[in-house]
C-alpha cells in the first residue's frame, strides 16, 4: 500500500507518546490514533492486534482497550472475526462534516475578527505566506494545520476549536493518500487581510467557498475510490 512521503513509523510515534503519557493505554491510543490520521495506517486498512503489540512494545490488552477508544472516536471499525480497521468514510460523511466546518469555521472566524491583536495578525500573514508557497507534502499539512491551529487559538473558544479540529483531522488522514492540495496563489492570504480589515463578511465568503470547494473535490475522489 502506498505511503506519503517522509512518514513516521508507528514505532516513532510510539517513541514520542512514551515521554507524554504515563499509563500503557494512554500511550497505545495516543499511538494508533496519531499513526491513523498521519496516514501511516490507511482507510480500510486492518489493524491487527498482536503487530500493534509488537511494535509498540505492550500486550494486547491496551491495545484492545486503545482500539474500543478509538472506535468511540470514529477512527476505527471493530467487527466480529474480522478485528480492527480503519474506518473508511463515505461521500456523504465528508459532506457531513464540511457542512459542520463551514457552520462552526465560520462562526470562530467572527470571533476572531473581534478579539485578534495586529500582532497576531502578523504571525497569520507570516504562516499563510509559506503555506502558499510550499510544495504539497507532509510539511505541507504539517504547516497548514498550524495556519488553523493559531487561527482559531484567538477566537478563545477552546471548546469549539477542539470539535473543529476532530472535523478537520478525520478528513485530513484522506489527503496526502489521495494527492489532494487545496491550496491556491494567495488563497490563505485572503482570509487573513480580511481578518487585517475586520471585515467578517469577506472571511466568511471566502472560507465558506474554499471549503465548499474542496468538500466537492474530497467527494469525488472517495467516491472513485470506492466504488458501490
Amino acid at each position: 500500500m502506498t505511503r506519503p512521503p517522509d512518514e513516521a513509523t508507528i514505532e516513532q510515534i510510539a517513541e514520542k507518546a512514551r515521554s507524554r503519557y504515563q499509563t500503557a493505554e494512554e500511550m497505545v491510543t495516543s499511538a494508533i490514533r496519531e499513526a491513523v490520521l498521519a496516514g501511516v495506517y490507511q482507510p480500510g486498512e486492518r489493524l491487527p492486534q498482536e503487530q500493534l503489540g509488537a511494535a509498540l512494545g505492550v500486550s494486547r490488552i491496551p491495545v484492545r482497550a486503545a482500539l474500543r477508544q478509538l472506535e468511540a472516536e470514529g477512527l476505527v471499525v471493530l467487527e466480529p472475526h474480522r478485528g480492527a480497521t480503519v474506518r473508511v468514510l463515505e461521500a456523504a460523511d465528508i459532506d457531513e462534516i464540511y457542512q459542520l466546518r463551514i457552520l462552526l469555521e465560520t462562526f470562530m472566524i467572527r470571533s476572531v475578527i473581534s478579539l485578534v491583536t495586529a500582532e497576531e495578525i502578523d504571525e497569520l500573514e507570516s504562516i499563510a505566506a509559506d503555506l502558499d508557497h510550499l510544495d504539497e507534502g507532509p510539511g505541507w499539512l504539517a504547516l497548514r494545520e498550524r495556519f488553523y491551529e493559531r487561527l482559531y487559538a484567538f477566537a478563545k473558544r477552546p471548546l469549539t476549536a477542539e470539535l473543529i479540529g476532530k472535523l478537520r483531522a478525520d478528513v485530513g488522514r484522506y489527503w496526502l493518500g489521495l494527492r489532494l492540495v487545496d491550496h491556491e496563489a494567495g488563497g490563505h492570504g485572503v482570509i487573513v487581510e480580511a481578518i487585517r480589515k475586520r471585515d467578517p463578511e469577506a472571511a466568511e465568503a471566502w472560507l465558506t467557498e474554499h471549503l465548499t470547494e474542496v468538500s466537492s473535490e474530497l467527494q469525488r475522489r472517495v467516491a472513485e475510490r470506492n466504488p458501490q
